[in-house]
């Protein structure tokens, strides 16, 4: 397994991941989300890998996982000074989930932040996304924030 930033030519696998990803919100929220066959633009695909904000996890020459972050730095008056590593997308391939995938690709973005000179990492989740829940709390991650949603119909 080796974690790298991909290629142009790594779009559809990645692409497929993402509508992996997609379809699960899809299905958790149909009020918010829409099914697509691109669930990761070209054009964004390529401005991540020039701003080298992401990489993927390849075992031989397939791409099972992949992490989609931005750093941003944080200051005002009130609050200590942040650099946040925050993290966009994680997926795992359906195939490969439970091996540790997930586990390695966080500690290689831990790794990524430590040596950016970050001071925390951050993601939003889905609350149905009880998997992710725990790799993110068995990786160290406490809750933090609680978002509230009202669908007015």
């Amino acid at each position: 397994m080796k974690i790298e930033v991909p290629t142009i030519n790594d779009y559809e696998q990645v692409n497929d991941l993402a509508c992996q990803v997609h379809e699960l919100h899809v299905s958790w929220r149909p009020d918010l989300f829409l099914p697509t066959k691109e669930a990761i633009a070209k054009e964004r695909f390529v401005n991540l890998i020039e701003e080298k904000s992401i990489f993927v996890v390849k075992i031989e020459d397939k791409i099972v996982g992949y992490v989609t972050f931005c750093i941003v730095e944080k200051e005002n008056l009130i609050l200590r000074f942040r650099k946040q590593l925050s993290i966009d997308a994680m997926c795992v391939d359906n195939k490969y989930r439970g091996q540790g995938i997930g586990s390695s690709l966080l500690e290689f973005i831990e790794k990524y932040a430590k040596e950016a000179n970050c001071t925390d990492i951050y993601l939003t989740v889905n609350e149905e996304n009880t998997n992710a829940i725990k790799t993110y709390e068995k990786f160290g991650m406490k809750v933090k924030n609680i978002a509230y949603s009202k669908q007015i119909k």
